[in-house]
C-alpha cells in the first residue's frame, strides 16, 4: 500500500472528463489528496475554496483557459506549481508560460505513468523541504554563529516561553519565517498548528476569508463554509508574514481579534473563539508606515510588544561558509545529486559579495550552480567573483559584471555544445544534460538559440 500524502493536495482541471476523471483515479491511488474541476472558471472557485500544493490544467478550456486560470492562480498563491496539459499546438505558449513560473508541461497524448512521474518528482522535491523546514532541530533552522545570530537564538529560547505577540523585522530574504518556526519549535505550542499567511499575496477580500473565513453563500462561489486560518491556528501559532502591506480595514479587524480572540466568518452571524499566538514580520519600517499614515499605531504597538530584527547577510558574512554547506547539502538531495565540497577560494569570494538579495539569493545561486555543475569541487574558476578590497564600502563587495548575467552565459553556451553533440535533438540533448524536455524547450526560448547555433 503506497504511503499515504494527506497533507499534499493537487486540483485537476481538464474538461475532457474521461481524461479528467483517468488522471485523478490514478493520483488517488498514489493516496495525494485530489479535486478536479471541467474548466477553468470552476477550478479558479474551487482554489477560492481551499488551498492547493499543486495545479494540473489544460490549456485549450472553456469558460477560462489554462493561462488564464494559471495567472490567477499565481496572483493567489505564488507557491502553488502548476503542470500544464498541452496539445503539440499549444507547445510554444507552455514553454513561455514556464518562463512565467510554471514548473512544467506534459504533452498530449501522455500515460498516466509518465504524469504520475512528474507528480511524484515535484511532490518529492516539496517533501524534502518540508522535511529540512519542519522536521529538524529547532535551533538548526537559524544557521550561523556570528555574534548577532548568538544573540538572536538566545532571545528566541526566552521569547518561545511567553504568549505574547512578535514583531520579526528585516529585509526580504533573511530568514523571518524560519525564526517564527523556531520559536513555535521551541513553544509550549509546538504540538499545535503553525498558520502561515502571506498579507502581500492576496487581495484584500481574498485575505479577510482567508483570515477569518466564509459561510456558504457569503460571496459567489463560496458553494461551502470555510474555517479560516485564525479558527485553524487554535492552540497554536499564526504567522502573518508581510503584514506592512495590510490593508487599514482588515487593520481595524485584526486588532480587534488580538484584543478579543473572537472573531465572524464572512457572511457568518455568531463569533468565534480562538486561542492562538501571533507571529508577524515586516521587511518595512513600521514606525515609517504609522508616521506615514499607513499603518495604524495602536495596532503596531499591540505587535511590537518583542521585537526581533534579522541583520542582512552582508552584515554576518562570517555566517555565510556555514549556510552555504547546509544549503549545498539541502539542494543535493533535493536534486538527486552527490554533493561537492566549496573551495577555500570559492568561500572567500562568496562572503565578498554584498548579496543584495540576502540568503535567498544565496539558496538560488547554489541551486543554479548544483544544477549545471557536475564537478565534486565548486572553485572560484567557476564563476567570476570580485576578490574586492577590505573597504567597507557595499560597492567594492560586488563583482565586477552582473554574476546572474555571468552565469547565463555559461549556461547557454552549455546548452548550444551539448545541442551540437546530439545533433539538435532534443529528447537526447535534455537526457545527457539531466533535465526534463520541456526544461530544455523553456530554455532554448529564453536565450533565443537558433537552430543554425548548433545545426551541423
Amino acid at each position: 500500500m503506497n504511503e499515504l500524502k494527506p497533507k499534499y493536495s493537487i486540483l485537476v482541471v481538464e474538461d475532457n472528463q474521461s481524461m479528467r476523471e483517468g488522471i485523478v483515479a490514478s493520483l488517488r491511488k498514489e493516496a495525494y489528496l485530489v479535486d478536479s474541476a471541467s474548466d477553468g472558471k470552476l477550478g479558479m472557485e474551487k482554489f477560492r475554496q481551499s488551498y492547493h500544493n499543486l495545479m494540473i490544467t489544460d490549456i485549450k478550456m472553456p469558460q477560462m483557459d489554462g493561462i488564464d486560470l494559471f495567472h490567477r492562480v499565481r496572483e493567489l498563491s505564488p507557491a502553488t506549481d502548476v503542470i500544464l496539459i498541452t496539445a503539440y499546438a499549444t507547445v510554444e505558449l507552455a514553454v513561455s508560460t514556464l518562463k512565467q513560473g510554471a514548473i512544467d508541461f506534459i504533452t498530449k497524448p501522455f500515460s498516466n505513468a509518465e504524469l504520475r512521474s512528474k507528480v511524484e518528482e515535484i511532490f518529492q522535491r516539496w517533501a524534502n523541504i518540508q522535511q529540512i523546514g519542519n522536521e529538524m532541530p529547532a535551533n538548526d533552522l537559524i544557521i550561523g554563529n556570528s555574534a548577532v545570530i548568538r544573540k538572536i537564538k538566545s532571545l528566541i529560547q526566552k521569547v518561545a516561553q511567553v504568549e505574547s505577540p512578535v514583531l520579526i523585522t528585516g529585509e526580504s530574504g533573511t530568514g523571518k519565517e524560519l525564526v517564527a518556526r523556531t520559536i513555535h519549535n521551541e513553544s509550549p505550542l509546538k504540538k499545535g498548528p503553525f498558520i502561515a499567511v502571506n498579507c502581500a499575496a492576496l487581495s484584500e477580500s481574498l485575505l479577510e476569508s482567508e483570515l477569518f473565513g466564509h459561510e456558504k453563500g457569503a460571496f459567489t462561489g463560496a458553494v461551502k463554509s470555510h474555517a479560516g486560518k485564525f479558527e485553524q491556528s487554535h492552540d497554536g501559532i499564526i504567522f502573518l508574514d508581510e503584514i506592512g502591506d495590510m490593508s487599514p480595514g482588515l487593520q481595524v479587524k485584526l486588532l480587534r481579534v488580538l484584543q478579543t480572540k473572537k472573531f465572524q466568518r464572512v457572511g457568518g452571524e455568531s463569533f468565534i473563539s480562538s486561542d492562538f499566538r501571533l507571529i508577524a514580520a515586516t521587511n518595512k519600517d513600521l514606525q515609517k508606515e504609522v508616521n506615514d499614515g499607513n499603518f495604524r499605531s495602536d495596532l503596531f504597538y499591540r505587535l511590537n510588544v518583542i521585537p526581533i530584527h534579522l541583520p542582512p547577510l552582508r552584515d554576518r558574512k562570517e555566517d555565510i561558509p556555514l549556510i552555504a554547506d547546509f544549503i549545498l547539502h539541502s539542494k543535493s538531495a533535493v536534486l538527486g545529486r552527490s554533493v561537492p565540497s566549496l573551495d577555500k577560494t570559492f568561500l572567500r569570494k562568496l562572503q565578498y559579495y554584498s548579496w543584495p538579495g540576502n540568503v535567498r539569493e544565496l539558496e538560488n545561486f547554489i541551486e543554479r550552480a548544483l544544477v549545471f555543475v557536475d564537478d565534486d569541487v565548486l572553485t572560484d574558476s567557476l564563476f567570476s567573483f570580485s576578490d574586492g578590497n577590505q573597504a567597507n564600502s557595499t560597492a567594492a563587495h560586488l563583482p565586477p559584471s552582473d554574476l546572474v548575467s555571468h552565469l547565463e552565459k555559461i549556461e547557454r553556451e552549455i546548452l548550444v555544445n551539448a545541442l551540437r553533440e546530439n545533433r539538435g535533438i532534443k529528447q537526447r540533448t535534455a537526457d545527457s544534460l539531466n533535465i526534463k524536455t520541456s526544461t530544455l524547450y523553456y530554455k532554448i526560448e529564453k536565450y533565443k538559440i537558433e537552430e543554425s547555433e548548433y545545426a551541423l
